[in-house]
């Protein structure tokens, strides 16, 4: 029989006096689909952007309470005493203060929820109406695209998410490389046949069996404005190329 070995006490995380946590979200309303992101920077350096999808977001608001949410718990697990929150919505602010703005029932209870995150730190600052970075703003993006795609599953929201999907087309920006298109100097696309190296596109349906992504798949964002950019702009002819696609 072996000696039992001591248990070996956790050490706690090293004190950071100054950090700062940044959040960001994205609604659409009537899926209830929102994409939602927090970035915290620590004395040392800028931390990895975080982001998630969320199928029932509500609110914007309420979308954003939950990224402060993520945020604050990755913040006390870094160590953080002062924390700075940077949010894009003062309404957020003014629910945690409880300042109660009208029409926010759901998102007053989440905000209360918030409480006993917000008192394990000595001192929190709040700065709001701030633009996200764009790295932050950009992973929240395609957490809303992944979330509208899942979405699509369901007969009653493809066309609903097809409008929101030529919507979001608007705001890509297309460049030409020597090898093709580059969708927002990031991803590959081409038409010919479907392509692009998106999340949206790719990894939503890898694991998809091939009539799954037949009867189901859309075209991102990105397929879409070159589509556009090509003279091809009919919803229903978008949807049939994304369907003819190679797996």
């Amino acid at each position: 029989m072996h000696p039992s070995t001591p248990a070996v006490a956790k050490r706690p995380p090293p004190v950071r006096e100054e950090c700062r946590l940044e959040v960001a979200a994205l609604l659409e309303g009537k899926t209830h689909i929102s994409g939602i992101g927090w970035r915290l920077a620590t004395e040392e350096a800028v931390g990895p952007i975080r982001s998630a999808t969320r199928r029932r977001g509500r609110t914007l608001v309420s979308s954003e309470l939950e990224a402060i949410r993520r945020g604050l718990a990755e913040a006390a697990g870094a160590g953080c005493r002062t924390l700075s929150v940077r949010v894009s919505d003062r309404r957020v602010v003014a629910l945690i203060r409880g300042e109660h703005p009208p029409n926010f029932r759901r998102a007053e209870v989440v905000a209360a929820r918030l409480k006993p995150q917000l008192e394990r730190f000595p001192s929190v600052r709040w700065e709001w109406d701030f633009v996200p970075d764009p790295e932050l703003a950009h992973a929240v993006g395609e957490a809303l695209d992944a979330g509208l795609h899942a979405v699509a599953e369901r007969e009653e929201h493809r066309v609903l998410v097809m409008e929101r999907i030529l919507e979001r087309a608007k705001e890509v920006r297309l460049e030409r490389s020597p090898t093709g298109w580059v969708a927002n100097g990031r991803y590959r696309v081409q038409l010919d046949p479907m392509r692009c190296e998106c999340p949206a596109w790719t990894a939503r349906w890898t694991r998809a069996p091939i009539a799954a992504r037949r009867a189901q798949r859309l075209p991102c964002k990105h397929l879409v404005a070159l589509a556009q950019l090509e003279g091809i702009t009919v919803p229903a002819d978008l949807a049939q190329m994304a369907r003819r696609a190679p797996p």
